[in-house]
């Protein structure tokens, strides 16, 4: 199988958090500046246990953004809730306008497998899942780099994953270690990922295949939503 025969269905299975960096070569980044990476000096120190396993970090609503005939794609979207905050994440009615914490995956590699039965089949490359923390929100659909706009505040690193599609629906499911925090402070407190889910996170991630109008370099775009959940200390 060909990436020119990956078909809509197939691919809209592929949800991300999608989640090592993909080498430069893979695909031209611009006119969008997708996942900034950590600083190498940095270290994540974990003081502290965090939320129980299994427990709901965060939920959010994405966007996958697709080039077909190269396999390649961005995760991109934004934040509705992150366990630990009780005031509102966003600046005026909820929406990827107004979201103060926003995310971006780095370009993924996607690779076809043969379908079992009416199952579709895709790899995703290892890579990683940033978010940021914008203080002034201008999140925007028609631009996917508004979502990696802010500031830097955590980055998850994945493995290669399995992204089935089933029927109209894509599900995705995997784990991410986090490999880099930062403090910041949002409506008179201050947080830090090593704090809330030092561990990691697990996502549960859905998408409808209906395709929607994508950007340039990525023509074809999925709706997704879905949640992360803590990840426990390894006894």
């Amino acid at each position: 199988m060909t990436l020119k025969r990956l078909t809509v269905r197939a691919l809209a299975g592929m949800i991300f958090s999608v989640l090592t960096f993909v080498p430069n070569s893979l695909v031209r980044l611009s006119p969008f500046a997708f996942a900034q990476p950590a600083p190498a000096f940095q270290a994540v120190t974990f003081a502290q246990a965090g939320l129980p396993a299994s427990e709901v970090v965060w939920q959010h609503v994405g966007r996958l953004y697709l080039n077909p005939n190269t396999g390649k794609a961005v995760y991109v979207g934004y934040l509705v809730h992150i366990e630990g905050i009780a005031s509102s994440l966003f600046d005026g009615s909820p929406s990827e306008a107004t979201a103060y914490f926003t995310f971006s995956t780095d370009v993924l590699s996607l690779t076809p497998m043969p379908n079992n039965g009416n199952i579709g089949l895709n790899l995703v490359s290892p890579g990683t899942f940033n978010v940021y923390y914008n203080t002034s929100p201008n999140g925007d659909w028609s631009d996917p780099a508004t979502f990696s706009s802010g500031r830097l505040i955590a980055t998850f690193t994945r493995t290669e994953s399995l992204f089935p599609a089933i029927g109209p629906i894509g599900i995705h499911n995997l784990s991410e270690s986090l490999s880099f925090s930062r403090r910041f402070t949002f409506d008179g407190g201050t947080y830090n990922f090593d704090r809330i889910a030092p561990h990691g996170i697990t996502f549960a991630q859905f998408v409808d295949m209906t395709p929607l109008t994508g950007v340039t370099d990525y023509p074809v775009a999925f709706a997704a939503v879905g949640s992360t959940t803590a990840i426990g200390p390894k006894e």
